[in-house]
């Protein structure tokens, strides 16, 4: 019912190298997110790699009322490089890759098109695009040079250890957030900043969930969890009753409204 990966399926520069994509590849989140896996965009753009639905839905994220991929670290990692693979395999170019990342593959298309009829160059710097598109490779290139020589431009980057921060637990038990963090040992606020993709205090929804845990915490999380045989899950779905108000659901589970309101995203 639980299994621990090691620490080689973690994402971004390991992955991005796996796959000999362009190693910068690995700092997109920045652009996209700053890396903050909440983020969400007035178009309804969710995560760390800013995922619409459909397009989530088409690289394999599922979302639906308990949990959402989009904002599964993991899981939008590998939606993310497949999509920039499949755009370089068509475009066959980085550059216009994450031109079409940014702006979409049709329009990317059009402006190429359009060019080829105007008898133009179709490379990046060639086509008409939106002020955002055309400032989005320049922006991931002043990353780069930023992370590649901070001192240059008189920053301190913090140190990163050479280690693997996190591993990966993939278990079929439903249990509370906040029962989870507590197996973890780990303040229920940090469980949450690597596990964000979860909708409801409840850990459900799939046959299998993906836990991301500190690499020092997965075996203390595993051993503790084959030790308990209590119900991991507090809560309950309830279905409400015709012209029922969320102030009798609340009195009728003894709950606040403010609470009932937040678990369930009203």
């Amino acid at each position: 019912a639980l299994r621990i990966l090691g620490p080689g399926h973690v994402p971004f520069l390991v992955e991005v190298e796996k796959r000999g994509m362009p190693l910068e590849i690995a700092l997109l989140p920045m652009i996209e997110s700053a890396y903050n896996p909440m983020a969400y965009s007035r178009s309804r753009a969710s995560g760390i790699w800013q995922f619409i639905p459909s397009t989530g839905k088409l690289f394999g994220m599922e979302q639906n009322w308990w949990f959402d991929e989009r904002r599964d670290v993991i899981a939008a990692t590998d939606g993310a490089l497949d999509y920039l693979q499949k755009l370089h395999a068509e475009f066959g170019d980085w550059y216009l890759a994450l031109a079409a990342y940014n702006w979409g593959e049709g329009s990317v298309r059009r402006a190429i098109a359009a060019n080829r009829k105007r008898g133009l160059p179709t490379d990046y710097l060639s086509l008409k695009l939106p002020a955002e598109t055309r400032g989005y490779v320049p922006k991931l290139q002043a990353v780069k040079n930023i992370v590649r020589d901070p001192e240059s431009y008189e920053l301190e980057l913090a140190p990163i250890p050479d280690a693997p921060y996190f591993t990966v637990v993939r278990t079929s038990r439903k249990m509370d957030v906040k029962i989870a963090a507590e197996l973890a040992e780990m303040p229920l606020e940090e469980f949450l900043s690597l596990n964000p993709q979860h909708n409801r205090p409840v850990i459900a929804g799939a046959d299998e969930t993906t836990i991301l845990l500190p690499y020092d915490k997965a075996e203390l999380f595993a051993s503790k969890l084959a030790l308990s045989h209590q119900p991991m899950v507090t809560w309950q779905a309830y279905k409400t009753k015709a012209n029922e108000t969320l102030p009798q659901v609340a009195a009728r589970f003894g709950l606040s409204l403010e609470t009932l309101r937040t678990v369930n995203g009203i």
